[in-house]
C-alpha cells in the first residue's frame, strides 16, 4: 500500500479503499465467469489417463492468515495457534479451481466446512454433475467422485484415503489417490505464490476478507486459462434445486460411511487386480 500510495501521489488510505472496491467489482462480475465446472466427461477422461477413474475433482483447503478481529480469538485460531479465516478449493485435472466455500474461521475442521458447502449437498444429491454418469466396478455403481485426503469424510462420491493401509490393495489404492490428488496442493502453492499478500496475515477489515481471498482466486484461474473467461449470458452454478436439509442421524451417517467404503473397496481390488 505504501509504494502504490507513493507511485500514483495519494494516501495509503485510499489506495486501500481503491483494493477493496476493486475486489468487491472483481466478486460480483467476473466470479460466476471464471470459477465453474467444465466439461465433466472431458475432466474425468483426463484423470482416467492419470490411473484413477471418475474424478471430476480435487478438494482440498488452506488457511489463510489474518488480522485478529477483536474479541474473537478462540474461533480465529488455528491448529498452529495463529489466526486464519479457511478457503476450500475444488479443482479439475489443469488446475482451474471450479468451486470454492470462503469465509469460515479457522478453528473450523475441514470436515464441517465440506459438509456446510454448496458442492458437498449437490454431490450428496447427485446434481451436480449433469446426467450424474455413472460405471460399474467390481459389482458397484460409481459415480462422478471427488478426491480429498483424510481429514474429510468418506463418502459414495468422496474418496479418501486407507487412514491405516496394511494390505497391498489398501497401499496401492492410497499411492493413486495421492498421486494424482497432489495436484490441488500444487494449485494452492501456485495460489500463494502468485498472490503474496496470502502468505502473511491479510491487513484488511474482517468484512473485507472473502472479497479479497475471492479477487486471488478468480485471477488464478485466468491465468490458469491464460486470460479466457466465459462468455456472457454464461454461469457457472446451476440453479441446484437441493432438499431440504434435516439434521443426520446416527444411522444415516454410518450408512454413508458403508456406502463409501464399498466404492473405495471396489476400486482398492479393480487397481490390485485391473479386472472390473
Amino acid at each position: 500500500y505504501i509504494v502504490t500510495a507513493a507511485l500514483f501521489g495519494t494516501g495509503v488510505a485510499t489506495v486501500g479503499e481503491i483494493v477493496v472496491e476493486f475486489a468487491l467489482a472483481m466478486e460480483k462480475l467476473l466470479l460466476s465467469r471464471t470459477v465453474y465446472l467444465g466439461n465433466p466427461r472431458e475432466i474425468m477422461d483426463a484423470f482416467g489417463h492419470r490411473g484413477f477413474p471418475q474424478v471430476v475433482g480435487l478438494m482440498d483447503g488452506c488457511h489463510c492468515l489474518i488480522i485478529l478481529p477483536l474479541g474473537l480469538r478462540n474461533a480465529y485460531v488455528n491448529r498452529r495457534g495463529s489466526y486464519s479465516v479457511i478457503l476450500q478449493g475444488t479443482c479439475d485435472h489443469t488446475g482451474r479451481f471450479v468451486d470454492v466455500e470462503l469465509g469460515w474461521h479457522g478453528s473450523a475442521h475441514d470436515a464441517r466446512v465440506a459438509r456446510n458447502s454448496l458442492i458437498y449437498e449437490a454431490m450428496e444429491a447427485g446434481i451436480y454433475v449433469p446426467g450424474n454418469p455413472s460405471i460399474n466396478i467390481r459389482g458397484q455403481q460409481i459415480g462422478p467422485l471427488i478426491l480429498a485426503d483424510s481429514a474429510y469424510p468418506i463418502r459414495k462420491w468422496l474418496m479418501t484415503p486407507f487412514k491405516t493401509p496394511h494390505t497391498p490393495r489398501q497401499k496401492l489404492f492410497n499411492k493413486k489417490l495421492n498421486r494424482v490428488r497432489g495436484a490441488v496442493e500444487r494449485l494452492f502453492g501456485r495460489l500463494k505464490a502468485r498472490w503474496r499478500c496470502l502468505t502473511a496475515p491479510l491487513l484488511v477489515a474482517e468484512e473485507n476478507v472473502v472479497p479479497i481471498l475471492v479477487s486471488c482466486v478468480i485471477l488464478h484461474n485466468i491465468c490458469e486459462t491464460k486470460g479466457r473467461v466465459l462468455d456472457e449470458g454464461m454461469r457457472y452454478r446451476r440453479r441446484f434445486v437441493l432438499p431440504a436439509p434435516a439434521p443426520i442421524r446416527r444411522d444415516e451417517e454410518d450408512a454413508k460411511k458403508a456406502a463409501g467404503e464399498a466404492v473405495r473397496n471396489a476400486l482398492a481390488d479393480f487397481f490390485l487386480t485391473r479386472r472390473i
